[in-house]
């Protein structure tokens, strides 16, 4: 595939302009995406982890039609997902071992994930058209309501948020200081991988995740992994209803950019009646730049109004909201990344 058309390009502030080429070549990315998410959702990576094996023995491990897999294999080839032995038996590439189950580095969860967006996106005239969630008429509820009742689809999605803490958000927080603070809460934390990353470079803080009861749970076997679940109250509840109190700092990652604004409001509230005066809050979010965007950027936003029919806020839409709940003093933080922070102080 050409590089003119990859996610650095998209990234660039200048404008690209695309040749007839690269444009049929971005038409038909979809196949790729469909490519990728089929050798995921057959468990190749995971086939091929005890050793290599022929396109035969695949097709009968994975339930898999010989003849189309013969052609399905070479092209994994091509892309470097796998390669050939002198017998011609497939082995994973360290690219192709991003999609085995056990890789610390997995991306599977990821990858598996893009099932119910790829239908989403497949959709996408409906939101330019309506200004809705592309989402919500294909499945005919919202995301969160849709997650709720399918258990294979939000096992996925806890996987995504898990993987993209990972590359995303860990790395940003080298750019905020949590030492001066004791105990924090994260609002809407998961299963805890951000918590876990903070804990275990902070070993003087306490720690309270807050999250829907089925979520949180699901919490405990990473903390113990990482050795912090001493440290760690989890705590089942509805941020709309109210939040967890107790914390000297206050995380909201990645939450509010999946709300409107009435509902982003009435959560920072809750933590606004929760927190001491001394307290801060943090929030962890995609902004969209108030100069200068990139293409990447118009794609996030609109993939998060495909999704949830919400687009991304700017600084500025970020700090209205905050002064309306009762904050001041914002602090915006850039990370260098995909990731912004802003600081917040409760007003007196």
């Amino acid at each position: 595939m050409s590089s003119n058309n990859s996610t650095a390009e998209l990234n660039q502030t200048s404008t690209t302009v695309l040749s007839p080429e690269q444009l049929q070549e971005a038409l038909y990315g979809f196949e790729l995406s469909q490519v990728i998410y089929v050798t995921a959702k057959l468990g190749l990576a995971d086939c091929l982890r005890e050793g290599a094996k022929s396109s035969a023995e695949l097709a009968l491990k994975m339930g898999a039609n010989a003849k189309v897999l013969d052609h399905f294999l070479p092209l994994l080839l091509k892309l470097g997902l796998v390669t050939t032995d002198e017998n011609q038996h497939y082995q994973l590439t360290p690219t192709g071992s991003l999609l085995r189950s056990d890789n610390p580095n997995s991306i599977l969860g990821t990858v598996l994930s893009t099932a119910e967006i790829y239908q989403a996106w497949g959709n996408f005239l409906y939101s330019v058209q309506t200004g809705k969630a592309a989402f919500d008429d294909v499945f005919q509820m919202s995301m969160y309501e849709y997650l709720a009742q399918q258990a294979a689809a939000n096992a996925n999605f806890n996987r995504w948020m898990e993987e993209t803490t990972r590359s995303w958000l860990l790395p940003a927080l080298e750019h905020y200081d949590f030492s001066p603070f004791t105990s924090l809460v994260d609002i809407g934390g998961s299963t805890g991988v951000l918590t876990t990353a903070i804990l275990t470079k902070y070993p003087q803080l306490q720690a309270i995740i807050f999250d829907q009861a089925h979520v949180v749970n699901g919490a405990e076997n990473i903390l113990t992994a990482a050795g912090v679940s001493h440290r760690v109250q989890l705590c089942g509840g509805d941020f709309f209803a109210s939040v967890s109190s107790h914390g000297d700092l206050y995380i909201i990652s990645r939450v509010l950019l999946n709300w409107d604004d009435e509902h982003a409001l009435k959560i920072l509230q809750n933590c606004r009646v929760a927190m001491s005066p001394t307290a801060k809050l943090l929030i962890i979010d995609f902004l969209l730049p108030n100069q200068n965007p990139t293409a990447l950027d118009f794609l996030s936003s609109l993939h998060l109004f495909v999704l949830g029919g919400r687009l991304l806020r700017t600084e500025a839409e970020y700090y209205a909201l905050l002064s309306a709940a009762g904050f001041h003093s914002p602090r915006l933080i850039q990370t260098g990344g995909f990731i912004s922070f802003i600081e917040a102080l409760p007003s007196l």
